[in-house]
């Protein structure tokens, strides 16, 4: 027995030294004839200019350092990959019977460049015959047992959409696929555009059915995790549940939303992707403690997503400031259809625009609802199709003049004139209806009550053309302030409109003071996608004026109308300072 582990010693040992031994034998002289079968398979060149040997280790492994592999003829670039080193472990049985087994794969400092061209072709498909159809999986698909083990360090990774000329890039740090139990363990450590990201998962399953679990990912300090299921044995089917305590959306919002400067367009061009509804099936939950965009924070946040046969349904639920919020998205991926409703009752709207940095003028809640739907293959087309109708009820509260300033300073100067009341003026209420129809929305219910002021408008906001054209009559209630009842139209484009005095408007008549009139069915009869609830803002009695006002506001000159226009040219000095920037001064 001593004789023969005696000899078991010698072989290892003779084996070792001849693996050894290996690793001192240049592998150069075998470049040229890699290179060409590189070339001959893909029509890209591939060099080697650094050093090609064996590592030392049990199982063979075959180094090559300073390689790259040029790009396609139509890239951007002149290399889609670069890399220091480059390791494969390869098993020495396999081989004797013509067969590569693959167990490891290392990679350093690799650079990799990945773009589409304008027909959405990629640089990683070679030649220019369509990849040959591949014959459906039959039986429980390939173990992962026969995927190999994967090391990768400074790794940077980009890719540019050769339609937007777009890019997006990521550097990782670490890359790791390690076997573990049945199955892999894999980690991700780096960065994706700016943002510090990282990954862990265990994973198990084969080709055809694999399952994540356990799966973490960090995205600048905020995390998510859960199980996911993706099922190949048909249709590719994604499901499973992922929560966390709190995200952070905001590193991924961060920009102008694709608005370059004042004036720009605000609905891209872009085509969406709705190839992917139809490309798989999904049945997916998430439930956020806390979501952040900025300083706006969501609560109990739950979204279902369902995906079938190409149809989305997404219901989302969260809380704004202890408020209810809900939001149903639904979408067709063949017939590139979205359809929104959405509705919240007696929210926090003037800190909601304080959160949003927009305005800290207004303290007021109100109640909102909206059900909409459009067609098309980008958000402007969907845009330029929308169909539907919005409603907002404002109710009690403050707000003040430079709030209208984020429009136009003309405007806050009319519909909140200055002096009595300084530029404060306490809320009545503001109520708002806008019926869409390709695209255009026409204002069906526009009033906004104030201490001093009933104003009311009509006009329409054309989301095709990215324009808006309102007309705001106000309608003073106390007679010192008669002499400001002057239209005003408020046009332009959606993200720079101008507001001016509408001298039609000064010389067809003046509005003036509109009483309490009781609408039948009350504001409900005006905004019906409003709630009714008691907690509801609709549901109090201090619209009925802006009501009533808002659905006569078509109507022609009332009351004192003829001795206020009539002194109009004897007013217009006096008034020079309150809404001089009306008449361009």
């Amino acid at each position: 027995m001593r004789k023969f582990l005696g000899f078991i010693a010698v072989i290892v040992l003779l084996l070792a030294g001849a693996l050894y031994a290996l690793t001192f034998a240049d592998l150069g002289r075998f470049a040229p004839q890699i290179e060409a079968a590189a070339k001959e398979a893909t029509g890209r060149t591939l060099k080697i200019e650094g050093p090609l040997h064996i590592g030392f280790s049990l199982v063979p492994t075959v180094v090559a350092e300073q390689v790259s592999f040029s790009n396609a003829e139509w890239g951007t670039k002149p290399q889609m990959l670069t890399a220091e080193k480059l390791a494969l472990q390869v098993a020495l049985l396999p081989v004797l019977s013509s067969q590569v087994d693959v167990r490891s794969v290392t990679i350093e400092g690799a650079d990799i460049f990945l773009e589409t061209d304008r027909k959405g072709r990629g640089n990683w498909e070679f030649g220019d015959a369509a990849p040959a159809p591949q014959p459906e999986s039959e039986g429980a698909g390939m173990s992962l047992a026969n995927v190999p083990e994967v090391n990768i360090s400074n790794f940077h990774l980009a890719y540019r959409d050769g339609e937007t000329g777009q890019v997006s890039e990521a550097a990782f740090k670490e890359v790791t696929l390690a076997a573990r139990g049945s199955g892999f363990h894999a980690v991700v450590e780096g960065e994706v555009n700016g943002s510090s990201v990282s990954f862990a998962s265990g994973i198990e399953g084969n080709t055809q059915k694999a399952s994540l679990k356990g799966a973490t990912l960090t995205v600048a300090g905020t995390s998510v995790g859960g199980d996911l299921t993706l099922d190949m044995t048909g249709k590719p089917r994604l499901s499973g549940a992922l929560s966390s305590d709190a995200f952070d959306i905001t590193p991924f919002l961060k920009g102008d939303g694709g608005v370059s400067g004042k004036g720009g367009p605000v609905f891209g061009k872009e085509p969406l992707p709705f190839d992917g509804l139809t490309a798989l099936d999904a049945d997916l939950s998430f439930a956020l403690g806390e979501l952040r965009y900025g300083k706006v924070v969501l609560t109990e946040l739950k979204l279902p997503v369902k995906i079938d046969g190409g149809k989305l349904s997404a219901p989302f639920t969260a809380k704004y400031r202890g408020t209810p919020v809900k939001l149903a998205l639904s979408a067709n991926g063949a017939k590139g259809s979205v359809g929104i409703e959405a509705n919240a009752a007696n929210f926090d709207l003037g800190q909601l625009l304080t959160d949003l940095d927009l305005t800290t003028m207004l303290n007021a809640r109100g109640d909102f609802g909206a059900k909409l739907n459009g067609q098309g293959k980008s958000l402007h087309a969907i845009a330029a199709s929308l169909g539907g109708q919005t409603n907002l009820v404002i109710g009690k509260g403050t707000i003040n003049s430079r709030a209208f300033a984020i429009v136009s300073d003309d405007l806050a100067k009319v519909l909140i004139p200055s002096g009595e009341s300084g530029d404060t003026a306490q809320l009545v209420c503001a109520i708002s209806r806008f019926d869409f129809a390709s695209g255009v929305g026409k204002a069906s219910a526009l009033a906004l009550e104030t201490d001093s002021l009933l104003t009311t408008g009509s006009g329409t906001v054309d989301l095709g053309a990215e324009r808006i054209d309102l007309l705001f009559k106000p309608k003073p209630k106390k007679a010192s302030l008669v002499s400001l009842a002057f239209p005003v139209r408020l046009s332009g484009p959606l993200t720079s409109p101008t507001a001016g005095l509408d001298k039609t408007g000064v010389v067809t008549g003046v509005a003036t003071a509109v009483g309490g009139v009781a609408l039948t069915g009350g504001v409900g009869a005006l905004l019906p996608l409003m709630s009714t609830g008691s907690d509801s803002v609709a549901a109090g009695g201090d619209c009925g004026a802006a009501a009533a006002a808002a659905q006569g506001s078509s109507g022609g000159v009332t009351g004192a109308a003829g001795g206020a226009a009539k002194s109009v040219g004897d007013t217009l000095e006096n008034i020079g300072k309150g809404i001089g920037g009306i008449f361009g001064k």
